[in-house]
């Protein structure tokens, strides 16, 4: 799928208030973070994957949050960013989409997950949040 077809579909739109969610969306990306450190220490891997995903998540929305954009895809958020995003995020977007794939197989399909996964999951999301940030401050 392009871009295109995510805003034809309206999984993509185009909101001029956007913006205003930026720094909402890093805080919580932040908390999502925090919760999947915490679970870690208690060894809830599949939570671990969850909430690390979902701040990865939250840290994609604020890029296209700046475009001006909103999502109601995950999928399609992806697409958004490979196509409107031209910052240093670009090469965590592959690993972004597997590890959206993997959360989805968890929360629907009740799959385990190990620590070493839990671990990168955790290392892709505050690398994520890190360099959401940096190009958000840059103004990309």
């Amino acid at each position: 799928m392009r871009l295109d077809e995510c805003i034809d579909k309206g999984l993509i739109k185009k909101d001029p208030r956007a913006p205003e969610r930026v720094e909402s969306s890093l805080e919580i990306a932040e908390r999502f973070l925090r919760s999947a450190e915490r679970n870690i220490e208690i060894e809830e891997h599949e939570m671990v994957e969850i909430a690390a995903y979902n701040s990865a998540f939250h840290s994609a929305r604020a890029l296209l949050f700046a475009e001006g954009y909103t999502e109601r895809s995950h999928y399609c958020l992806g697409i958004a960013l490979r196509t409107l995003y031209k910052g240093h995020i670009i090469d965590l977007l592959k690993t972004f989409d597997k590890i959206r794939l993997s959360r989805h197989n968890v929360q629907y399909g009740g799959v385990l997950v190990g620590e070493e996964e839990a671990e990168f999951v955790i290392t892709f999301a505050e690398e994520f949040l890190s360099r959401a940030k940096t190009d958000l401050m840059k103004g990309e």
